[in-house]
C-alpha cells in the first residue's frame, strides 16, 4: 500500500480475504470458490489510505487516542467499493469462523 496504490502480486483468494480482514472491523471468510493467482491493484486516496492504516493499527492491537478513532466513524470503509472495483463483494452475514480462545497464561512453564 502506497503511492496511492493498493496491490499484491500473486495472492490466492483465501490470502486477498486474509490481508483484506487487517483493515476491517470483522473477520473476513473467502467463500468465492476461486483456485487460481491472481494479481490485484486499485487506486486509494490518501483519506481512504490513512482511514485503513488507522484500521489496521486496531486490528494488530495498537491503543490510539479517541480523535483517531473518530475518523473511523467519518471514513467509512473504503475497501467495500475497491474490492467491488475487483469484481467481489463483501457482504456482512454469519459463518463459521475458527477462533482461538485462550484461558489462562502461567508465568513459569510446566514440565511435559
Amino acid at each position: 500500500m502506497g503511492n496511492g496504490k493498493f496491490e499484491g502480486k500473486r495472492f490466492t483468494a483465501e490470502m486477498l480475504a486474509s490481508t483484506f480482514e487487517r483493515y476491517c472491523d470483522r473477520p473476513i471468510v473467502n467463500m468465492t470458490g476461486l483456485a487460481g493467482v491472481y494479481d490485484f491493484s486499485f487506486d486509494i486516496t490518501p483519506e481512504e489510505m490513512q482511514v485503513l492504516g488507522i484500521r489496521a493499527a486496531v486490528y494488530a492491537g495498537v491503543t490510539l487516542p479517541p480523535q483517531v478513532l473518530s475518523l473511523l466513524d467519518t471514513g467509512g470503509n473504503p475497501l467495500i467499493a475497491a474490492v467491488e472495483r475487483l469484481g467481489l463483494k463483501l457482504d456482512a452475514r454469519k459463518a463459521p469462523v475458527d477462533v482461538l480462545v485462550v484461558d489462562n497464561v502461567r508465568p513459569t512453564p510446566l514440565e511435559n
